[in-house]
Parts: structure tokens; sequence; C-alpha cells
């Protein structure tokens, strides 16, 4: 149980679905990885140079992920440290890949930050990524107060915003036998946030930015 006194319940049909999405996101680098060694193996290929280059950077991709990944969904983000400098490193890492920036002023981790609150960040920024389907800048911001803290990521670029679909796994009615890989990621951030005493709130703020917020009880 955590410190509210409330446990995340994951269906397994949620769980399936996480995993899903992983391994699809995964397919992509780790084929490209296969794709690189097996040129630089054809000796008439006469490109090694490209190959390896094309190897490299797809295992670089596909560790990002999965270290990007670990934190969002695993139990390594439920506990933080007092630097986010490395999560903040991870997670502009994690934006390239979706042609997006990350804008996260460094600066000291705000006082009472709860358990899990860098979980909740992880998906929030995941979530912004997909809202941005031409890529753009991924804000985020955090601030404190005597009624509790705010986590705030606002993406911002051409077309922004959520799909139909995934603004409905986030709602309270989501059913989870309607869930699908492509809108899995909404609902269980949504989950996320309940957990932690929140709830997600996503705003549309002009055509161009989208706001997704969680406050969370002091």
């Amino acid at each position: 149980m955590d410190g509210n006194g409330m446990e995340l319940m994951i269906d397994m049909r949620v769980a399936e679905l996480l995993a899903s999405r992983l391994c699809h996101d995964l397919v992509g680098p780790v084929g490209a990885v296969n794709n690189g060694m097996e040129l630089m193996q054809d000796e008439s290929f006469g490109m090694v140079d490209d190959a390896m280059t094309l190897a490299t950077k797809s295992a670089e991709q596909a560790s990002g992920l999965l270290q990007f990944y670990r934190l969002a969904y695993g139990m390594a983000g439920r506990r933080h440290g007092g630097d986010f400098g490395p999560v903040r490193e991870l997670a502009a890492n994690f934006l390239t890949y979706s042609k997006s920036q990350l804008d996260w002023p460094s600066g000291p981790v705000p006082e009472g930050l709860p358990d899990g609150a860098l979980k909740m960040l992880l998906n929030l920024i995941a979530l912004a990524a997909e809202a941005l389907p031409r890529g753009g800048t991924v804000g985020v911001a955090m601030s404190s107060g005597n009624a509790g803290l705010e986590l705030e990521v606002k993406a911002v670029g051409a077309d922004a915003g959520l799909r139909e679909e995934a603004l409905a796994a986030i709602g309270e009615g989501a059913a989870v036998e309607d869930l699908t890989p492509r809108n899995v990621h909404g609902h269980f951030t949504q989950l996320l946030a309940k957990r932690l005493g929140g709830k997600l709130v996503a705003e549309q703020i002009g055509q161009g930015a989208l706001r997704l917020a969680v406050a969370l009880p002091g």
C-alpha cells in the first residue's frame, strides 16, 4: 500500500496492452540492429561503415527506450533521488525518437515529492509525445504550495492534440475491453494519477498546444 492507502490495480488486459506497446516501439530499432549486422557480414556490400553506423544508432535507440520504459512502467520509477538530471536526459533522448525536444529547466526537486511522482512525470511526457504527430516541444513544470503539488506537461507544436481514442481512454468511464495498444498509455497514466490521489486533466489550449496536468494532495 502507498502513503495514500491506495494500491494501483492493473487489469491483465492493460498489462498485456502495455507489453504490446513496448514491443511495438522496440521492433524497429532492434530490427535495424539485426539488419546492420547482416550487412556487415556481406562482403559484397562494400559499405561496412554505414552498416556499423546503422547498427550503433539503432542499438542506442533501443537502449534509450528500454531505460525510459523501465522507469515509466516498472518498479524502478516509484522512487526518486534528489537529482533529476539523469532522468531529464533520459526523457530528452526519448523525445528525439518522435522528433520533439524537451524543455525541462534544471532546478531543485520540490520538497515533499511523493514516491511515484517521477513515474507520473515520465508517463505525462510520453503522453505529450503522442500528442505531437509532427514533432514539437514538451515543456515540464512542477510547482508546490499549501494545496499540494502540481505536475504540468505541455505539448506545443503543429497539430498538437490527442486522438479521440486516447482522450476516451483517459476518461472516467473508459472500459478496459475497449483499450488498444494505441491508447492504453493514456489509461495507464490516469490510473497512476489516481494512485497518487490526483486526476489527470487534458486541456487543449489553442490549435498548437495541449496541457496535461495532475494535482497531487499535500
